[in-house]
């Protein structure tokens, strides 16, 4: 089924904004007065557990409003990139490869969502273009 594709790369897309926050929650990134302590780490952490998994159950159910949702949550956790890229660049004092991978494994991840958004968008199409077949045969 397509919209399990959905549902799997929104799983990726969890994945990685937990790995990436754990990772700026250590001290080898040294974010400028951003240090993030490890109860800030798992309150954020079962935060996007939560927006993420309302979506996920209700498209496993079938409800179809689901995606936007969804799309919702994927855009907001893909800002949260954007400040990991500003944070790398502008406030941090790591060694240079810290801050290229750091940046590249955001950078991949933000790509991982937008692949997110066009399986929704293609599914979206295929069912609108579902639902006028069967309007329209008449």
């Amino acid at each position: 089924m397509k919209d399990r594709n959905v549902i799997a790369w929104a799983i990726v897309s969890l994945i990685g904004f937990i790995a990436i926050n754990f990772l700026m929650s250590r001290p080898f990134v040294e974010v400028a007065g951003a240090q993030m302590n490890m109860s800030e780490f798992w309150r954020s952490t079962i935060l996007a557990v939560v927006l993420y998994a309302v979506p996920i159950v209700l498209a496993a159910l079938n409800w179809r409003p689901s995606f936007y949702l969804m799309g919702l949550v994927i855009a907001m956790y893909t800002l949260s990139l954007v400040g990991v890229l500003l944070n790398m660049w502008s406030n941090s004092s790591a060694e240079m490869l810290i801050r290229v991978l750091m940046s590249a494994f955001a950078v991949a991840l933000m790509v991982a969502n937008a692949y997110w958004l066009v399986l929704a968008l293609r599914l979206r199409k295929r069912d609108r273009d579902s639902r006028d077949r069967r309007r329209f045969s008449n």
